[in-house]
């Protein structure tokens, strides 16, 4: 453990009120800018002057209304001027700001301010608040019952603060270590002595022109962007949401942007598009952890540093790369002063561990009896005091006893040339436990089975990504955090029995959400039942696939429950009658075709207008190949392959693919049909009965396991670069095909 350093230097006047700290020292740059607001799609401009009146005008409406010291005020605004007004109006009021996420939902906003005994409302009529009793500042237009924004700031203002100290400044919305949403109270205190920690590694100046992209309601844009510009006197400029590598450029070049807070997924798209800007001197990523990877594509693009650092609601900034030191990539920079450390389950004296905090920052109420927080981190750090966080204490995958990092692993799957934004989860494994799967998305076309050989050249087997799934985009929090994608939706035909329920229980183990879809209601639901006995999600949905309008209605019920569908696997087929074409029953031969082919068309033409992924038709060799006395079948498999292609071409650029996917030769299904029907002595029977079980012999079936394995890879990507092609096992599963034993 580490002994405290000396915190006198960051607590000046420890019970001095936030407000006061910050915009103390801006008092005389009247005339100068303090905030240019960019959120709303055109330029506004706030002087010193003007905030200052604006927030002392606001406190004062604020107190006239009632509000005391420590009552809580909810802002629910967009990241706009009106919100850096709205905060420091209510803590120079002596109230609590309580800021709602605005994408949240009424129901929740409606909870949060009953929860907190709130007394005040500031809000946007246009995000639609919830009603309330409450006194309402309305930022834009006024709504019955609501006061303007325009009379609110230009009240009598108030000229003197409350203290600040150990008072409620924020309640601010955490997920803390648990994963639990909660609101956390952060003091007076914590945050000025915060400042004073950062102010020591990283300074802002009074001529700087600040770019900030984050919310401000979250720590990172409050404690790196907004209040550091303010207490230095520098120009705030709010950046649009949502925000662009273009916005990027377009601001910086325009207002002359010299220091840039962003998230990482402003970074990664900059390294892609970004060229250097004469103005900007560092790019500050937060709010997530940033790949080094992309640190490193962005510098370069932009011949700026890319620093970062490390903070949590609870704590405020914890660690941040100094300025004008080389940082060790990958690191997020040296503990701010004033902070104690302990790492949990060091061994040996390594600094390495769960990092424990301790220091005037750490917010009342999330630390144990004797100070200390638990982070939930995973940290090392190296013999300078540079900190690298490797993954979550909560996060870590478990596959067969061994701890997986994610974030180690996302490392190695962002340095492969194709892949442009991954994220590493652990999905149920009946053997394994966890599995580690990777969401990618992709620069360029490539296999995705290249993707897993290529970070398993880079691991120890145990860490090897064992399934992958190709994502338009990996959805983030507004603060950049990575957002595991939803569950992918399949709905797989014949998913009742035979290839279609082990295609179904596999797509089940891997955290899909499942439909499957077929007559035997029966059948179906005893599908669904195994999945969810082994942790998987499922329901099923019953329809003839040749009778379009039980489709359809069964594909409407699915859609209302489901709320989409990403992927659609045509399963369902028959064998169809065996013999010479001048000998079959061409009512049967109709019924195959029929099946085989218009029925996966009417299900296809039901779910497209919803689907937004991929259609897989399950074909066959014999649809590639002849197959004398089987014609029926193998017509229907010829032609499906056809629609496959002509499906792709249809859909075009819209993103979604089409491929016909042949699991080969398993013993299951149809071919299962066969070896258990065994010799009949009808000849033509016999003959396919033969010929299956010369092929048998022969080593020329596929396991069970890895035709399951290879359909999973073309339900979640694998096969998106063969679209409107023919794709077999052996093309999407990169190690040797296991053949089924005789």
């Amino acid at each position: 453990m580490e002994t405290a350093q000396e915190v006198a230097a960051w607590e000046v006047d420890a019970c001095v009120n936030l407000h006061d700290h910050v915009v103390r020292s801006a008092a005389a740059k009247g005339d100068h800018l303090a905030i240019v607001d960019l959120s709303r799609g055109s330029r506004r401009e706030w002087t010193y002057a003007r905030f200052r009146a604006a927030v002392a005008g606001l406190a004062g409406w604020l107190r006239r209304t009632g509000i005391t010291d420590d009552d809580v005020v909810v802002v629910l605004t967009e990241n706009s001027a009106e919100f850096v007004i709205a905060y420091h109006g209510i803590l120079a009021a002596g109230g609590a700001v309580l800021a709602l996420d605005p994408r949240d939902t009424p129901d929740r906003w409606r909870a949060t301010i009953d929860s907190s005994g709130a007394k005040a409302l500031i809000a946007e009529p246009a995000l639609g608040p919830p009603e309330s009793a409450l006194p309402v500042v309305c930022v834009g237009a006024s709504t019955p019952g609501g006061t303007a924004w325009e009379d609110a700031i230009a009240a009598e203002p108030v000229s003197e603060h409350p203290p600040g100290g150990d008072r409620t400044a924020v309640l601010m919305s955490s997920s803390g270590t648990e994963g639990v949403p909660k609101l956390v109270r952060v003091t007076h205190r914590n945050l000025t002595s915060n400042l004073g920690q950062i102010d020591h590694l990283h300074r802002v100046h009074g001529d700087d022109v600040v770019l900030s992209v984050p919310p401000l309601r979250h720590v990172y844009g409050m404690q790196m962007a907004m209040n550091p510009s303010l207490r230095a006197g520098a120009t705030l400029v709010i950046g649009a949401t949502p925000f662009s590598a273009e916005d990027f450029h377009r601001t910086v070049t325009e207002e002359g942007v010299s220091l840039a807070y962003l998230v990482p997924s402003v970074i990664a798209e900059l390294g892609k598009t970004g060229r250097p800007l004469p103005s900007l001197r560092t790019i500050v990523s937060g709010g997530a952890p940033l790949p080094s990877t992309d640190g490193a594509r962005c510098a370069q693009a932009l011949g700026t540093p890319v620093v970062q650092g490390f903070g949590m609601t609870e704590a405020g900034c914890v660690s941040f790369s100094p300025d004008g030191v080389e940082v060790p990539e990958g690191s997020t920079g040296v503990l701010v002063p004033g902070t104690e450390v302990k790492f949990l389950g060091s061994e040996d004296g390594t600094e390495s561990g769960e990092l424990w905090l301790r220091g005037p920052q750490i917010a009342p109420g999330s630390a144990d009896a004797d100070g200390w927080l638990r982070t939930g981190d995973l940290v090392t750090r190296d013999a300078d005091g540079f900190l690298r966080i490797t993954g979550r204490a909560k996060a870590l995958i478990k596959y067969k006893g061994h701890q997986v990092s994610p974030a180690e692993l996302e490392e190695v799957v962002t340095s492969h040339p194709a892949v442009s934004e991954a994220h590493v989860v652990g999905v149920p494994d009946a053997v394994a436990g966890e599995i580690p799967k990777a969401f990618v998305v992709l620069a360029e076309s490539v296999a995705l089975s290249a993707i897993t050989s290529y970070v398993a050249e880079r691991v120890a087997p145990h860490k090897r990504v064992r399934a992958i799934e190709r994502v338009q985009a990996i959805p983030r929090s507004s603060t950049g955090k990575r957002v595991r994608p939803p569950a992918v939706r399949v709905l797989v035909t014949g998913g009742g029995r035979g290839l279609g329920r082990i295609f179904a229980l596999a797509l089940g183990a891997t955290g899909a959400n499942v439909i499957v879809a077929g007559r035997d209601e029966d059948a179906l639901v005893k599908t669904v039942l195994e999945i969810h006995e082994a942790g998987g999600t499922a329901t099923h949905v019953a329809f003839d696939i040749t009778d379009e309008a039980d489709v359809n209605r069964g594909v409407t019920r699915m859609l209302d429950e489901c709320g989409g569908l990403d992927v659609l696997v045509n399963n369902a087929g028959i064998p169809g009658p065996t013999g010479p074409l001048s000998m079959v029953d061409e009512r049967e031969w109709r019924r195959t075709v029929e099946v085989n082919l218009f029925g996966s068309a009417i299900v296809t033409r039901a779910v497209t207008p919803a689907l937004t992924g991929r259609v897989v038709n399950v074909v066959s060799r014999a649809g590639r190949t002849s197959w004398p006395n089987a014609s029926a079948y193998a017509a229907s498999k010829a032609a499906l392959i056809s629609l496959t292609a002509s499906l792709a071409g249809e859909l075009g650029q819209t993103g979604r693919v089409s491929v016909a996917f042949d699991p080969g030769l398993v013993d299951a299904g149809i071919t299962r049909a066969h070896l258990d029907r065994g010799r009949t002595g009808v000849h033509w029977e016999d003959e396919i009965l033969a010929w299956t079980l010369k092929a048998r012999e022969a080593g020329k079936f596929t396991s069970t396991e890895d035709a399951a394995g290879a359909l999973v890879a073309v339900v979640t990507g694998a096969a998106d670069h063969l679209n409107g092609g023919y794709v077999s096992v052996e093309d999407v599963i990169s190690r040797p095909v296991r053949r089924a034993e005789g």
